[in-house]
């Protein structure tokens, strides 16, 4: 990256942070009443868009550690929204997937987000939003690639260290 693509990117990570902090609140106050919050949400999305996969998978793609991801599980299976399956791949590692409730109650949060949106003046168009989420795929690609991962872990001393795992 050149110096003003380097000054280009630090708004738009501003912007991130924010975004993800007041939707994730937002979101667990919109759903509160079904006990629902915004991380349990995210697992319960993974499953149904990528299919079963096992605990250590969905930390893999998030940047947090596998015990917080399993707590999100144990509280979304607790409410019959997803179960454990055997993993033909792994004997102790469970694939997690997606009841038939816990479609219909992803069905029923996507429904009441959509009407909350219809309430946002935004006055963006469409086409104007699916070019910012290209942007950002991009940067995220980026920063999953090995490049960005060997830089972080050159300048933390944590080589080897895969994304999701901590100390």
């Amino acid at each position: 990256m050149d110096d003003e693509q380097i000054e280009a990117l630090y708004p738009l990570t501003l912007y991130v942070r924010r975004l993800f902090h007041r939707l994730g609140h937002d979101v667990t106050a919109l759903h509160s009443e079904s006990g629902i919050t915004a991380g349990m949400r995210a697992v319960l999305e993974s499953v149904i868009a990528k299919g079963p996969q096992t605990v250590p998978e969905m930390a893999r793609v998030r940047p947090v550690s596998r015990q917080h991801i399993q707590g999100l599980v144990n509280a979304l299976l607790a409410d019959g929204l997803v179960e454990t399956a055997d993993n033909p791949a792994h004997r102790r590692s469970h694939l997690v997937r997606a009841t038939d409730a816990g479609r219909a109650a992803y069905d029923r949060l996507r429904a009441r987000e959509a009407a909350a949106f219809r309430k946002l003046p935004l006055g963006i168009a469409a086409a104007e939003m699916n070019l910012a989420a290209r942007v950002l795929a991009t940067v995220l690609d980026a920063l999953e690639g090995a490049e960005w991962r060997s830089a972080v872990g050159e300048a933390t001393g944590e080589r080897g260290r895969t994304e999701g795992e901590t100390r």
